[in-house]
C-alpha cells in the first residue's frame, strides 16, 4: 500500500501557497479583476483539496479504529496553535460580545478553522463509514449545496445573520460541516473504491482544467452581479475542481522518500498568518510583499521546527 505520493506532497505545497494567496493576495497590484480570478477564484480550491487529501490517508486510519486518535491529534493542534496566536486575537477577550470569544474558541481564529472542521468532519465519516454509498453520496451533496445556498442566499442579500452573533458570517458556510464533511468524504470514497484508477491522467489533466476556469468564472460571476460582498470559500465549481486535482495527482506513480514535503506544507499553512498579520499590521509592504514574506518566513520557521525535533508535534 503507498502511504505516501510525491504528486500528492507538491499539491499539498502548491494549495498551502495558494491558502497564503487567500489571506494576502500577491495579484492584488494587477488590478481588481486578477484578485477575484486569484484570491476568490482559482487560490479557493486550496482548503477543499486538503479536505480530499486528509480524507483520502484518513480511510485506512479510520477502518484500522484510529479514528479517535486522529481527532485528538487535531483537538492538540488546535489547542496549541490558538493558544500560539493569542498574542494576534487576546483584543477580543475584552469585546462586549461574548460570541466573537466563543467563535474563536470553537470555530477557530483565521485559518485554524481548519482544524476543528476537520476533526468534525473525520467523526461524522466514521459514524458513517459502514453506510452505503447510496446514503452517503446524497448526504454529502444535501450539505455542500446548503454550503453554496448560504453563500449565495448572503451574497444576493437574502440572508442577513446579526453581527452581534458572527463576527465573521464565513462560519455559517464555511466549517467542518457544510465544507468539511462533503470533500474529506469525497476523499474517503476515492480511496475505498480507487477511483483514481478508472480515470485517464488525460481526462483528469483536462477536467482539471475546465473546472480550474470554471471556479474562476463563478468567483467572477459572484463579485459582478451579487449585490453584497461574501467570502467565496463554498462555490459550486469547487466541488469538481478540488476534487479532480487531488485524482490527478494521484495517477503519478513516484513516491515520496519521506515526510518532509507535507511537513512544510502544513508548516506554509499553519505558521504563514502570524507573518501576514505582522506584515499588515506593522509594515507598509506591498501585499507582494507580505506574501514574500510570509512564504519564507513560514518555509525558515518550519526548518528551525524540524531541526529542533518539534515539527512532528507541533505540525
Amino acid at each position: 500500500m503507498i502511504d505516501r505520493k510525491l504528486s500528492v506532497d507538491l499539491l499539498k505545497i502548491v494549495m498551502a501557497l495558494f491558502v497564503i494567496g487567500i489571506h494576502v493576495n500577491p495579484a492584488a497590484a494587477l488590478g481588481p479583476e486578477m484578485s477575484i480570478l486569484l484570491g476568490g477564484g482559482l487560490f479557493r480550491v486550496a482548503v477543499p483539496a486538503f479536505f480530499v487529501i486528509n480524507g483520502y490517508f484518513f480511510e485506512p486510519v479510520m477502518q484500522a479504529g484510529g479514528t479517535r486518535r486522529f481527532v485528538t491529534r487535531i483537538g492538540a493542534l488546535f489547542v496549541v496553535w490558538t493558544a500560539l496566536y493569542l498574542p494576534a486575537w487576546y483584543g477580543v477577550i475584552f469585546n462586549p460580545e461574548p460570541w466573537a470569544l466563543i467563535s474563536y474558541l470553537v470555530m477557530g481564529w483565521w485559518q485554524l478553522w481548519y482544524l476543528p472542521g476537520l476533526a468534525l468532519a473525520a467523526l461524522l465519516a466514521a459514524w458513517m463509514r459502514d453506510w452505503p454509498v447510496s446514503r452517503v453520496v446524497p448526504l454529502m451533496g444535501f450539505l455542500f449545496l446548503t454550503g453554496v445556498g448560504i453563500t449565495y442566499a448572503m451574497a444576493y442579500d437574502l440572508l442577513h445573520p446579526p453581527k452581534s452573533y458572527f463576527t465573521d458570517r464565513a462560519v455559517l458556510h464555511r466549517n467542518g460541516l457544510f465544507t468539511g464533511f462533503p470533500f474529506l468524504m469525497a476523499g474517503v470514497l476515492i480511496r475505498r473504491h480507487d477511483l483514481d484508477r478508472r480515470f485517464s491522467v488525460k481526462a483528469l489533466a483536462g477536467a482539471s482544467a475546465v473546472a480550474l476556469l470554471m471556479v474562476m468564472a463563478e468567483s467572477f460571476s459572484l463579485v459582478a452581479l451579487a449585490p453584497k460582498g461574501v467570502g467565496h470559500d463554498n462555490m459550486l465549481t469547487l466541488a469538481l475542481a478540488s476534487p479532480a486535482l487531488v485524482l490527478l495527482a494521484l495517477k503519478f506513480p513516484y513516491q515520496s522518500s519521506g515526510r518532509i514535503l507535507g511537513t512544510y506544507a502544513n508548516g506554509l499553512f499553519l505558521i504563514h498568518v502570524a507573518f501576514v498579520v505582522i506584515g499588515l499590521r506593522h509594515t507598509d509592504l506591498s501585499k507582494f510583499g507580505i506574501y514574500s514574506m510570509a512564504v519564507a518566513g513560514s518555509l525558515a520557521v518550519t526548518w528551525v521546527l524540524i531541526r529542533v525535533g518539534l515539527a512532528r508535534r507541533v505540525l
